[in-house]
């Protein structure tokens, strides 16, 4: 990720992970993990360009 000047995000709370999404969502790819409180969450598309966050272990 330091070679294309990327750096990972960490959020203390869901709402926040929640908040930093709606506000970029476009640049988001479908499978992308999020961490938020130490859950561990892939982002998947519910169609209609709806984004979900949904926790790992349930898939």
């Amino acid at each position: 990720m330091k070679a294309t000047g990327q750096h990972p995000l960490e959020f203390s709370a869901t709402q926040d992970a929640v908040e930093w999404l709606q506000r970029h969502g476009e640049g988001l790819v479908v499978g992308t993990l999020v961490v938020a409180a130490g859950i561990t969450f892939v982002v998947v598309s519910a169609g209609a360009g709806l984004l979900i966050l949904a926790p790992l272990a349930a898939l």
